[in-house]
């Protein structure tokens, strides 16, 4: 039982209601022990995949309430002390309503039993009922503390003579238990009766997600959120402050009579809910001048005490499309129709709505007492406003205990807040006589660019709103920029354009940036078009108020002439190349194959434009005495004194895979070399297009190769580039990154995370291992590469299912190639690495230089997962780790006690190159263009025992995926190499099914 009643109730009605729980039990023993449950079953248990999402949506907004509360006065005269017990015994046969959710030693978010008081109950004193309430409602608002607190509560409130029972059950409960199967087992325990286990339940999704236009636009809250203070004379006062976020809730009697000879029957549940929900779309169609409006009716007709689109709601439901002018008759008969077919078991889902229609959702009114049956405890409920998100209206029809039909109503938090009384006053009457209630205000178009008649506000921080057709263009706006599509629509799919995670990253960062609107990767990638996550977005005020002035050297573009530290990610690169003795294992050897004659003159001048404007191209990096890693830029009137450029006349003797493996002088030369050479077999010219990875990233080469297209163009005619704004320069970034230091909360999310993760892959376990020596000093770890090219109706699979998903595309081929190992080595833990874009801050977006940071996740495989989850996982892991992946791989493992350069965390390496635009066309003078595609580097090497590069193409409109895989010879065999081939390409088969996102990954294994 819980302690904190000393603070509640006085010294001698604690002693009283002390004694009357040892008198139940003959117990001599205080009645509020240290802890209540065996310490047996204290230990860590696994944690749901939805109990991490819904942990994890509160940890990432702390303020969204994600509690359900109900409120109940208990009829009779209940024996508190009996209550008391029987909550004690609930959750002892309950024990999810008192687990406590941590990360554990290991790094895994797991669940446990508390060592003290379990925290479920509470008993307090409130002077009337409406304090009670309000008592209730202040503890769901409240923030959930999930190492400390229970996701379940329990507050016994005494008012007088009456008994109020108030329940808070947190999200992360959904899938283990029910209100009602609450209800029910506080029923068993108060009567000495046995508990029965909760069935698991299938849950809605995680975000309530409320489509379509607004029912009555003119009826929702005007900017600022705020409402007019008016007062009822003829009443009492209201609850709560009108500044509170609340849906409310209105009631009022049905009349016997719906529509002139339209009676109805006490005992017909189901027809009452058909007549009144269609009826009620139509009222709503004509008050907000639609012509249609879709009403959503629960599947199964079983009594439920939540609201039909909230927290703990049944996952099947229906939609009817309600027309204003149609027989209401019809509209029964349509959901009647969908009633009886799901009654024959014919499946019937939400996921059908339709996106450009406002929404109503219906519902069935439960009585607690025809839930919970009992002579011993009366249940009358008390209709409770809630902090929970929920849509404009919804609609609970129903019966009281004289057989009387009730309508209760729950306004969203968007409607303002003395409408909902008016609606449900002007439905009644609608009811009464259809025709002879004047409420027609003229058809409302489904689309408007009018701010009266816009669809939802989005939400908002600081209490202020926008329409949200001005968000939806803003990221519209974001989209084509991103995507060069100019012409792309508000419905477009940002994926099927080629949108992919560093694109996504790009948005997000210049939303929040340039307009303060801020939204998730998981709202992007469950709402990937402009009008979808429009409706997902917060704004934040003076989001980017922070730009102007901070870098006041930045926006100049000006290079300081002092040397500057390494960024983090740099620095870790540096103790990597300075251990291989400074070889060419960070060279980045493009080369790029000129399908018809390019100027080499005018293409230097274009290349040294970009290397004026961005610092990272022209800087050299050098210990120093006491080993400090530096960095300087040259100053552009020395860049002269720099050789960095060969034109195909001063190359003839040169040869294509030397260049690749130049070892460059860092301290003396640019990390830059340009190459023209000759084929011999076609005569085409072709740049060896070389790169030392310190100067810059895999985002970097892609806005170089936009630049560069750019520059060619001026000078082609000519003329010098005009460029919009000057790029940060990368040094300043560095900067003020080693003067911010390592966040030690970034670094502890990975140590949790990797711990005690395994570092060593196996996945031969019945073969020999192969010699194991490391590398010589004169050559890079050994190896090879094979390609795996994927038929194109398996790539287009992968789509289909990423796009299934809410997924990208990296996400499913991760899953694929985790899932090809895992069936290899039989594994149930295993550590991949991958590069994270690393650019937080906006300001740097067109800046060139190496941001990217090395980061490593873990997945398991626990439960047999089926390939959606595994990808939803996968998905989640990773975007949740967005906002750690500052810390460079090398920190993490020092923080570990690891050796640097012997030890490592992982073993594969999984990377996209998304689109990459090495293949593309410069422009001629006249009209014209030059084409070039990318040449693949040799490559014989890898410093991982695995790496996986998945090439993600676009060549003339057509998309292809192909994979390189490199491998150590040291570690794998040929015949290894050849199964673990087979396995990707197997897998990848099998994710591209269209009914793969249902099997199970030891299903695909056996296949």
């Amino acid at each position: 039982m819980t302690g904190g009643f000393d603070r509640l109730l006085t010294a001698t009605e604690f002693e009283r209601f002390d004694a009357e729980l040892k008198s139940l039990d003959g117990s001599t023993q205080p009645a509020v022990p240290a802890g209540r449950l065996p310490k047996k079953g204290r230990e860590p248990r696994t944690v749901t995949q939805h109990q991490e999402r819904i942990w994890l949506a509160q940890q990432q907004d702390p303020d969204k309430v994600l509690r359900h509360a109900q409120v109940y006065r208990l009829g009779g005269t209940p024996d508190i002390a009996r209550l008391a017990r029987a909550v004690d015994a609930m959750v002892e046969a309950l024990p999810e309503l008192a687990m406590r959710y941590r990360f554990s030693d290991e790094g895994e978010l797991v669940k446990s039993l508390s060592h003290g008081p379990d925290g479920t109950l509470e008993i307090i004193k409130a002077d009337n009922q409406q304090e009670a309430v309000s008592l209730v409602l202040a503890a769901q608002k409240a923030h959930w503390d999930s190492e400390a607190e229970p996701p379940f509560k329990v507050l016994l409130i005494l008012c007088g003579q009456a008994v109020i029972l108030g329940l808070l059950m947190h999200r992360i409960l959904e899938e283990v238990c029910s209100p009602e199967d609450v209800l029910r087992s506080l029923v068993s325990a108060y009567d000495d009766k046995v508990i029965a286990a909760p069935a698991l339940r299938q849950v809605k999704q995680l975000e309530p997600d409320f489509p379509g236009l607004a029912p009555v636009t003119w009826l929702r809250r005007g900017e600022g959120l705020t409402d007019t203070a008016v007062f009822d004379f003829n009443g009492t006062p209201g609850l709560l402050p009108t500044g509170d976020r609340l849906a409310l809730r209105f009631g009022t009697l049905l009349e016997p009579v719906l529509h002139h000879d339209h009676g109805y029957s006490s005992s017909d549940h189901t027809t009452l809910l058909a007549q009144v929900g269609v009826r009620f779309a139509q009222f709503l169609c004509k008050l907000g001048g639609h012509e249609r409006i879709e009403a959503i009716f629960p599947a199964r007709q079983t009594d439920s005490l939540t609201d039909p689109c909230g927290a703990f709601a049944r996952s099947d439901s229906f939609a009817v499309s309600v027309g204003r002018d149609m027989a209401p008759e019809e509209g029964e008969r349509q959901v009647l129709s969908h009633l009886n077919a799901i009654s024959r078991s014919e499946k019937h889902d939400i996921n059908a709505l339709a996106a450009d229609l406002p929404k109503v959702w219906i519902q069935r009114l439960a009585d607690p007492k025809t839930i919970v049956p009992t002579d011993t405890l009366a249940f009358d409920r008390i209709p409770l406003p809630t902090y929970e998100a929920r849509p404009d209206f919804g609609l609970a029809v129903g019966f009281d205990t004289e057989g009387r039909a009730i309508l209760e109503l729950v306004t969203g938090q968007t409607i303002r807040r003395h409408a909902g009384s008016l609606v449900l006053d002007l439905f009644s009457e609608y009811l009464r006589n259809p025709e002879g209630l004047s409420i027609a205000t003229g058809k409302q178009p489904l689309q408007s660019e009018s701010a009266c008649v816009s669809d939802a506000p989005f939400h908002t921080r600081q209490g202020t709103s926008l329409d949200v057709t001005a968000i939806q263009a803003a990221i519209l706006q974001e989209f084509r920029d991103a995507l060069a599509v100019a012409d792309l629509a508000p419905d477009d799919d940002f994926f099927d354009f080629g949108g992919h995670s560093l694109v996504a990253t790009r948005i997000i960062g210049r939303l929040l940036h340039d307009h303060g609107i801020e939204v998730r990767f998981n709202d992007l990638f469950g709402n990937p078009t402009a009008a979808g996550l429009a409706r997902h977005a917060t704004l934040v005020d003076g989001a980017g108020e922070s730009a102007g002035n901070h870098n006041v050297e930045i926006r100049n573009g000006k290079a300081s002439d002092a040397a500057t530290p390494l960024a983090l990610a740099q620095m870790s690169l540096w103790k990597i190349y300075s251990a291989l003795g400074y070889r060419e294992i960070f060279n980045l050897p493009f080369a790029l194959d000129f399908l018809d004659p390019v100027d080499e003159t005018v293409f230097e001048a274009a290349f040294g434009d970009l290397m004026k404007r961005h610092a990272a191209l022209r800087t050299l990096y050098f210990e120093t005495e006491e080993g400090d890693v530096l960095q300087k830029v040259v100053p552009v009137e020395e860049l002269a004194t720099y050789k960095w450029f060969w034109t195909s006349t001063e190359s003839t003797s040169a040869d294509r895979n030397a260049e690749a493996i130049y070892c460059f002088d860092l301290a003396k030369e640019l990390p830059v070399r340009l190459r023209f050479l000759t084929d011999p077999e076609t005569g085409r010219q072709v740049l060896s297009f070389l790169f030392h990875h310190l100067a810059l990233d895999e985002w970097s080469v892609n806005l170089m190769m936009d630049e560069l297209v750019e520059a060619y163009r001026a000078r082609s005619l000519g003329v010098a580039p005009e460029w919009p704004d000057e790029p940060a320069p990368f040094h300043e970034f560095a900067r003020k990154q080693v003067q911010l230091g390592v966040n030690a909360r970034h670094l502890a999310f990975w140590t949790d995370m990797l711990g005690d993760a395994p570092r060593e892959l196996v996945l031969f376990t019945n073969e020999p291992k192969l010699l194991d020596e490391p590398a010589t000093d004169d050559c890079s770890v050994a190896g090879g590469w094979v390609e795996m090219r994927l038929e194109s109706d398996v790539s287009e699979g992968l789509y289909a299912i990423a796009k299934e998903n809410s997924a990208s595309l990296f996400n499913v081929v991760y899953g694929a190639i985790s899932a090809a190992l895992q069936a290899l080595g039989e594994l149930s833990d295993l550590v991949i690495g991958t590069s994270a874009a690393g650019r937080t801050d906006p300001d740097y977006f067109d800046t060139i230089g190496y941001f990217t940071t090395v980061v490593a996740h873990r997945v398991r495989f626990g439960n047999d997962p089926t390939v959606g989850t595994l990808i939803g996982n996968i998905k989640d892991m990773i975007n949740g780790s967005m906002p750690f992946t500052d810390i460079p791989i090398d920190l993490v493992e020092d923080a570990l006690g690891m050796t640097p350069g012997m030890d490592h965390l992982f073993d594969v390496f999984i990377q996209i190159h998304a689109q990459n635009k090495l293949n593309g066309n410069l422009p001629t003078p006249d009209g014209g263009t030059i084409a070039f595609r990318q040449v693949d580097p040799d490559k014989h090497e890898s410093h991982l025992g695995l790496q996986f590069e998945v090439m993600e193409e676009v060549i003339d409109g057509n998309r292809a995926i192909r994979v390189l895989m490199s491998y150590q010879a040291r570690r794998y065999s040929p015949a290894q190499v050849d199964a673990i081939r087979a396995s990707v390409m197997s897998m990848f088969t099998q994710f591209s099914r269209g009914d793969a996102s249902n099997m199970k990954i030891s299903q695909l294994a056996r296949t």
